[in-house]
C-alpha cells in the first residue's frame, strides 16, 4: 500500500444526514385527522349547539381546533376542571350548519359555504377569531351585495365600526351609491320608522337644506331626549321639531302659546301630543346628556363635513350615524340611519309655518327665532393650496390646484354684496404656492405649475388691471409659506420636488432683491406661516416623510429660529392667520384624514387650545383675515375639492357658510337707489339740454 493511500485510510469519513420532506404528509395527516373526526375517534371535546328545537353535536379534537381558533385555545385553557363538552347557544352568533363548516375548514384548510349561510359563517368565523374565514366570507358577501339584501348584510349582528371598520365602510358606500333603489325595497320599509316634520321659515331655507346635516341634528335630538332602554317610543308618532339659534333642534310643545312663532299647524301638533304621550329623557328627572353643538347655519351648508370621520365622537361612530340619504318628493328626505347600533329609516318632511298674528309673549333666548341667512356662493370651481389675500376690503382667491390641473384664474369675494367677479388671470397656472400683498399690489411667489416647481414671482397691481414678472426667488419650490413684515416678504421652507427644505429667504420690495435667512430647524413644506407681534411662525407641515406639529418662530432682529410650543395635533396643509391677537391653525391633514379641528395659539402663554370647528373638513386650505372675519377657502375634504368658503364670526365664535340677508339686501338696496339717482340726474340733464 502506497503511502497515498495510507494517508486516505487514516482520515474519518463524514457522515451524510438523511433530509426527506414529504410534501403530502401535511395534508394526509389533515385528511386522517378529519376521518378520526367524523368517525368520533380519539375526541377529546363536544361541541354542542343548542338551536330553537334541539341541541346538536360536533365531535372534534381539542388542539385542531385550539389551533385553528384564538377564541376556542382561550375557552379550553381557561377550563381548569379538563371538561369535555361544551354548550353554544344559538343567539345570533352561532349557527350549526355555519360553525360545521368551520370546524370542517379547520381540519381541510378548505372553506366550502352555500350563498345562503355565507353571512352566518362571517359571524361564526368572526366570534371564534377565525381571521381568514372571516375575510373570505366578507369578501363574498361585498361582492355579491345588492339592494335586496345590503340591509340583512349591513345588520349582520355584532357588525360595527368596532369589529371590522373596512366591512361596514363598504357596504355602506354601496348603501350611499344605491339609496335611492334600496328604498324601493320590502326589507328598507319593514325598518322601525322614525318620522319627523321640520319647520322652516321660509322656502329659500327649505331650499338650501342640507339632507345630511339636516339628518344628522334629527339623531342629535334623538340621542338627547330618549333614553337607550325607551328608543323605541320615538316611533310611536311623528315629531315636529324646530331650529334653535344654538343650532340644535327642539320639539315644538316648547313654544308657549300665543308666543311670535306660534301657528296653528303647532297647535294641531301639541293637541296630538297630549293624545300620545312619548317618554322622553327630558322630561324625567336625570340629568340630560349633553349633545354635539353646531353652528346654527349648519342645516345650510353645502358640503357634508362629517363624510370625514374625524369629525365623529367614538359613540357617534360606533353606535350613531346617518348611512346616508336621499330626496323622496318635494320637501322630504329619506334616510337609513343607525341608532343605539340598530338600522332605523328616518323620514323628515320640511314644512313650512306661519305664524299666527296673536301678540308675542316673552320667552327664554333659546327659543328666539333664527335670524334669516343667505348662502355665501362657491367659488367658480373647487380648487385646494390656493393663494389667498384681503385686497382692499376684499377677499382674493388665486389660483389653486383642481383635480388634474394648476389654475391661472383670480376671482374676488365682496361680502357686503355677496357676490363673487373675475380679475385679470394670472401669467402662469400656480398651485401649492403663496400671495401676499404690500402697498396694494398683490405678490404671487413660487408654487407649481402642475409638472414643476416654480422660483417665478409676479405681481398684480388694481391701478393697471395687469400681472407683471418680478425677480424670481433664487431657488425653485412650492407648498412654501409666504408672508410679509416690515418692508419684506419672506418665503419659508417648502418642496424642491425631492425634500421639505430648510431654506428661507426675504424680498426687499424697495430693493427688489433677495437675501437669504437663517435656515429653519428642519425641513418642512405644507406648513402654515403667519406673522404676529413683528415675528414670523411657521406651524406644523411636512418634514421629508411624517406629519408634524411643531411650531417654530423668527425674530428679524437677531435673524434666529426658536421654537415655541407644539400643537395638540400633527397637521401638514393647515392654514395660518393672526385673528384678535392670536394665531390660528385652521384644518389641515393629520396624515389619514382632512381635518375640521382648529387650534389657537396665546403668545402670553405660550399654549395652544382647541377653536371652533369648521362646517367642512378641509385640507390645504387657504385662509385669510377680511375686516372682522376669519375665512377659510376651497380645500380638499378627503373626497372632492371643495369651492366653497367659510369664515369665522367672531361674534358668535362659529364658522359658518351664511351671511345675514338683511346686510346684502341692504346693501343691494342702497346701490339700486344709488343707481337711480343717477338715472334721474341723468334724465334731468336731458331736459335742461
Amino acid at each position: 500500500m502506497t503511502e497515498v493511500e495510507n494517508n486516505r485510510e487514516s482520515k474519518p469519513r463524514t457522515e451524510e444526514n438523511l433530509i426527506f420532506e414529504d410534501s403530502n404528509y401535511i395534508v394526509r395527516t389533515l385528511l386522517n385527522l378529519n376521518k378520526l373526526r367524523k368517525n368520533k375517534q380519539f375526541c377529546d371535546v363536544v361541541l354542542q349547539i343548542e338551536t330553537a328545537q334541539d341541541v346538536r353535536e360536533i365531535h372534534a379534537h381539542r388542539a385542531v381546533l385550539a389551533s385553528a381558533s384564538p377564541y376556542l385555545f382561550e375557552l379550553f385553557a381557561a377550563d381548569h376542571n379538563g371538561g369535555h363538552v361544551y354548550q353554544f347557544k344559538s343567539n345570533g352568533s352561532f349557527d350549526f350548519d355555519s360553525f360545521e363548516v368551520l370546524v370542517e375548514y379547520a381540519y381541510t384548510a378548505r372553506l366550502v359555504v352555500s350563498a345562503d349561510k355565507v353571512k352566518q359563517a362571517y359571524v361564526a368565523a368572526t366570534k371564534l377569531r377565525m381571521t381568514s374565514a372571516a375575510g373570505q366570507c366578507r369578501s363574498f358577501l361585498i361582492k355579491h351585495l345588492t339592494a335586496e339584501n345590503c340591509i340583512d348584510v349591513r345588520s349582520i349582528p355584532g357588525l360595527s365600526p368596532d369589529t371590522d371598520p373596512e366591512f361596514i365602510a363598504a357596504v355602506d358606500n354601496y348603501i350611499r351609491q344605491n339609496i335611492g333603489n334600496i328604498i324601493q325595497k320590502k326589507v328598507f320599509l319593514s325598518l322601525p320608522h322614525i318620522q319627523i316634520e321640520q319647520l322652516q321659515n321660509s322656502c329659500e331655507e327649505m331650499q338650501a337644506t342640507n339632507q345630511r346635516h339636516l339628518c344628522e341634528m334629527v339623531l342629535d335630538w334623538i340621542k338627547k331626549c330618549f333614553d337607550e332602554h325607551d328608543i323605541n317610543a320615538v316611533t310611536e308618532k311623528v315629531h315636529m321639531l324646530y331650529l334653535n339659534p344654538d343650532g340644535t333642534l327642539h320639539d315644538c310643545n316648547d313654544i308657549k302659546n300665543g308666543d311670535s312663532q306660534d301657528s296653528d299647524l303647532i297647535q294641531d301638533y301639541k293637541k296630538l301630543s297630549r293624545r300620545i304621550p312619548v317618554p322622553c329623557k327630558t322630561n324625567k328627572k336625570s340629568s340630560p346628556q349633553s349633545t354635539s353643538h353646531k353652528p346654527r347655519q349648519f342645516l345650510y351648508t353645502r358640503s357634508n363635513s362629517t363624510s370625514s370621520l374625524s369629525s365623529l365622537s367614538d359613540d357617534e361612530e360606533r353606535d350613531w350615524r346617518v348611512v346616508a340619504t336621499t330626496a323622496a318628493g318635494k320637501n322630504t328626505i329619506l334616510a337609513l340611519i343607525v341608532v343605539c347600533g340598530k338600522l332605523r329609516v328616518l323620514s323628515v318632511k320640511q314644512r313650512l309655518n306661519t305664524p299666527s298674528s296673536s301678540p308675542a309673549v316673552s320667552r327664554p333666548e333659546s327659543v328666539e327665532k333664527a335670524n334669516t341667512y343667505t348662502l355665501i356662493p362657491p367659488m367658480t370651481s373647487g380648487r385646494c393650496a390656493v393663494g389667498t389675500a384681503d385686497l382692499q376690503g376684499k377677499l382674493l382667491v388665486c389660483g389653486g390646484y383642481d383635480r388634474g390641473e394648476c389654475l391661472r384664474t383670480v376671482e374676488i369675494y365682496d361680502r357686503s354684496t355677496n357676490k363673487w367677479s373675475r380679475i385679470e388671470s394670472m401669467r402662469v397656472p400656480r398651485g401649492r404656492f403663496g400671495i401676499t400683498v404690500v402697498n396694494n399690489e398683490v405678490y404671487a411667489v413660487g408654487g407649481s405649475d402642475g409638472t414643476r416647481e416654480l422660483n417665478s414671482v409676479e405681481v398684480f397691481s388694481p391701478m393697471t388691471s395687469c400681472w407683471k414678472q418680478f425677480p424670481p426667488m433664487s431657488i425653485h419650490r412650492s407648498y412654501a409659506g409666504v408672508c410679509y413684515l416690515d418692508g419684506k416678504i419672506f418665503v419659508i421652507g417648502g418642496w424642491n420636488g425631492q425634500r421639505g427644505l430648510t431654506h428661507c429667504e426675504v424680498y426687499d420690495t424697495k430693493s427688489y432683491s433677495w437675501t437669504n435667512i437663517a435656515d429653519l430647524s428642519i425641513g418642512r413644506y405644507q406648513a402654515g406661516v403667519g406673522v404676529m407681534n413683528g415675528e414670523v411662525y411657521a406651524v406644523g407641515g411636512c418634514d421629508s416623510w411624517n406629519c408634524i406639529g411643531s411650531v417654530e418662530k423668527y425674530d428679524p432682529h437677531t435673524n434666529t429660529w426658536s421654537t415655541v410650543s407644539s400643537m395638540h395635533k400633527a397637521r401638514r396643509g393647515c392654514g395660518v392667520a393672526v385673528y384678535n391677537g392670536k394665531l390660528y391653525a385652521v384644518g389641515g391633514h393629520d396624515g389619514v384624514r382632512s381635518l375640521s379641528s382648529v387650534e389657537v395659539y396665546d403668545p402670553q402663554t405660550n399654549s395652544w387650545s382647541s377653536g371652533p370647528n369648521l362646517t367642512s373638513c378641509r385640507a390645504n386650505v387657504g385662509v385669510c383675515v377680511v375686516g372682522d372675519y376669519l375665512y377659510a377657502v376651497g380645500g380638499f375634504n378627503g373626497k372632492t375639492f371643495l369651492n366653497t368658503i367659510e369664515f369665522l364670526d367672531g361674534r358668535t365664535n362659529e364658522f359658518t357658510t351664511f351671511v345675514p340677508r338683511e346686510v346684502v339686501t341692504s346693501v343691494n338696496e342702497q346701490n339700486d337707489l344709488c343707481r337711480s339717482r343717477q338715472g334721474i340726474s341723468m334724465v334731468k340733464e336731458d331736459e335742461k339740454s
